[in-house]
């Protein structure tokens, strides 16, 4: 295994049969340490090419990484265990999509070429939970009681000049 370029050659790789692995850190993601409070830690990823049924460039991988995200419930930071791994299939058109397995996830790309670093922000982004929460039952954001306000009728000062001019 060595480490991976800037720049995934797919056709390239996949012919070769390469196994790459690296390691970063988050803050080598710049959209990842957007969202990510954790940028010096550490992001383990290990990415397998070949082609699939002769034609098919493939690209199996898995990604570690911890990902400290807001609490959606209590807006604390929660820390999430992330290892996404994926078996994908890169089609020049959707009939090379029936050849393949239903293992593979199936993208239709003509790209030889593409972004590394943004390739995995993709795989670990998808893999971040919609709403992230702890495990366990987190106070809410939300007071349990709500403030009792006095409520003030904008039109009770009609009600008391219309009874004051009846006189």
């Amino acid at each position: 295994m060595q480490g991976i370029p800037d720049t995934i050659k797919l056709f390239s790789f996949a012919k070769k049969g390469l196994n790459l692995s690296h390691t970063y850190h988050v803050k080598d993601f710049p959209r990842m340490k957007k969202l990510l409070s954790n940028i010096d830690d550490k992001v383990k990823v290990e990415l397998s090419f070949y082609i699939e049924n002769n034609s098919i460039p493939c690209i199996e991988g898995i990604i570690k990484l911890n990902a400290m995200v807001d609490c959606q419930r209590c807006l604390n930071e929660v820390n999430l265990h992330l290892s996404p791994s994926f078996k994908l299939g890169f089609l020049k058109n959707e009939q090379q999509g029936g050849t393949l397995d239903s293992s593979f996830e199936t993208i239709l790309n003509a790209d030889e070429a593409f972004s590394t670093i943004e390739f995995i922000t993709d795989e670990v982004l998808i893999s971040i939970p919609m709403s992230p929460m702890h495990s366990h039952k987190c106070q809410s954001y939300q007071d349990k009681e709500r403030i009792k306000q006095e409520r003030h009728n904008p039109f009770a000062i009609l009600k008391h000049m219309k009874t004051q001019y009846k006189k």
